[in-house]
């Protein structure tokens, strides 16, 4: 990896990925260091490339059937590969990016042509009411960084851990902004005025010295001087209670209120997400580049194309590696990956019914499944690959970044963790006459255990390499059931 005193721009990094011998490493590696947070997303994107351009086996499968739809396809591979039952794979699975494309002469293009407007409409709509939100969510967020620093002053007070200093500077703190914020509402009765128009000079210092009537009585001080002061601590000491009370309230009002206000900008994005899409598609993609040379869309005829993607994923623990394995803890997951694309070129043809207007389609189909071996990270990357490009086509219309507030959302959303009172048993003590010498074998076995990986985050290990490789061979053996058994069904020639 690159030396962690210079951080590398984007460009950089591409450059040098090219000369690493193993550059997913490199990548990952990156990922994990806080330098970098800024273009994780765009690192990932890197190691997404990486990881789908070199599948650990692929299977290819093309048949042309006008007669056969294409969503009994679709459904049988998303049932088999997610199925429970004797028989399925058993896959933790999801879509991955969708897209199609119409030639502008077909009649599925024109009936979807004339939703134009209601889509850009209704886009237009969502783009308002999610600005809405997001002004909102700002100033929500403004406010409890205010409420986490008005609550600091308490949160000393009232702490076991800080020195008695820092709590005399906190309970000052707080003298202060009430001698400001509520006793000077009270005019020429307040601390300032008294102060300053009838000269009772010492008020101020011995109001910010005493901490009860006690420690009043305590100071040298005329009598009318401590009748004033007492009054002003008794209500000093009151506001002190009432104050954090009320500002614990407000927090957590304002922070139940911003994660309803986050769940409704996600609820609006996942609205907003299809409109938006769609009208991307309206706007004749065949101005781009790639659709102008797509040979498998002439204008002159009534087809499409359609690419869907499916992944399955599966946990491999380290037991998978060998039984004694079992129960060790390692830094990373690994997982078995699956990956399904689907190519559909078809000629839609449209049916009325009660239901209404449908499209069937029928024609070429085209399906590559890819096996690949990952850990936790690069999972992350492949899962997180449609949802960042999602956020950005968003995010361009929106004005805004949503991944920058992202941060200050899940950290005020987040639900504050319970501490849990822990019984101390008190157990009896006796000596052991072998007490040395089992001593003695721990300090031989800590050793083995670091090598094992026991207890122990992204270690060196020789136990990586053999989980790896055992993840892949499990991908492998997935994918060929998958393409196999998918064979069989259809009554194609099969091992």
């Amino acid at each position: 990896m690159a030396d962690k005193k210079e951080v590398l721009s984007l460009e950089e990094i591409k450059k040098q990925l090219k000369n690493k011998n193993e550059p997913k490493e490199f990548l990952k590696d990156l990922i994990e260091y806080e330098d970098y947070k800024e273009i994780k997303k765009d690192i990932q994107k890197e190691l997404y490339s990486l990881i789908t351009k070199k599948p650990a086996v692929s299977y290819n499968l093309v048949y042309d059937s006008l007669s056969e739809g294409l969503e009994p396809i679709y459904f049988w591979l998303l049932d088999f590969m997610r199925e429970s039952a004797p028989g399925g794979l058993k896959l933790d699975v999801w879509k991955g990016p969708e897209e199609f494309e119409a030639s502008v002469s077909s009649g599925y293009f024109g009936e979807i042509g004339q939703r134009a407007s209601l889509m850009q409409q209704k886009a237009m709509e969502y783009l308002g009411a999610i600005n809405n939100v997001i002004k909102s969510v700002l100033n929500l967020i403004y406010d409890l960084k205010e409420f986490e620093i008005r609550l600091g002053p308490y949160n000393k007070l009232s702490s076991k851990e800080e020195s008695g200093e820092n709590k005399r500077a906190a309970l000052h703190s707080l003298k202060g902004i009430w001698m400001d914020q509520v006793d000077a509402r009270k005019g020429r009765g307040s601390i300032n005025l008294l102060v300053q128009d009838l000269q009772f000079v010492t008020l101020r210092d011995a109001f910010f010295y005493a901490k009860d009537a006690k420690q009043i009585d305590s100071i040298d001080l005329n009598e009318r001087v401590k009748n004033i002061l007492r009054r002003k601590i008794e209500e000093f000491n009151e506001w002190l209670v009432y104050s954090e009370k009320e500002i614990r309230k407000r927090y957590e009002v304002e922070r139940a209120y911003l994660k309803s206000q986050a769940a409704t900008l996600k609820l609006y994005v996942n609205w907003l997400k299809p409109y938006l899409i769609a009208a991307q598609k309206l706007k004749m993609k065949s101005a781009q580049a790639k659709s102008l040379t797509n040979p498998n869309i002439v204008n002159s005829f009534s087809n499409m194309e359609i690419e869907i993607k499916l992944y399955g994923k599966r946990e491999i623990p380290p037991s998978a590696v060998h039984k004694s394995f079992e129960g060790i803890e390692i830094g990373r997951k690994y997982y078995a990956l699956i990956e399904v694309v689907m190519n559909f070129r078809s000629v839609p043809s449209a049916i009325s019914g009660q239901g209404g207007r449908h499209y069937v389609h029928g024609g070429r189909t085209e399906i590559t499944i890819n096996a690949f071996g990952v850990d936790s990270l690069e999972l992350e990357a492949v899962e997180s690959a449609e949802l960042y490009e999602d956020l950005e086509l968003i995010d361009s219309y929106i004005g805004t970044t949503l991944a920058q507030i992202q941060e200050d959302i899940e950290r005020f959303t987040k639900d504050q963790p319970k501490e849990e009172k822990k019984e101390v048993k008190h157990k009896k003590k006796f000596s052991m006459p072998f007490g040395d010498v089992i001593k003695g074998f721990k300090e031989i076995y800590d050793p083995i255990k670091e090598t094992f990986g026991i207890k122990k985050k992204m270690g060196p290990s020789f136990m990586y390499k053999d989980l790896e490789e055992t993840t892949k061979k499990e991908a492998k053996s997935t994918a060929f059931i998958l393409y196999n058994v998918y064979k069989k069904t259809h009554g194609m020639i099969a091992i």
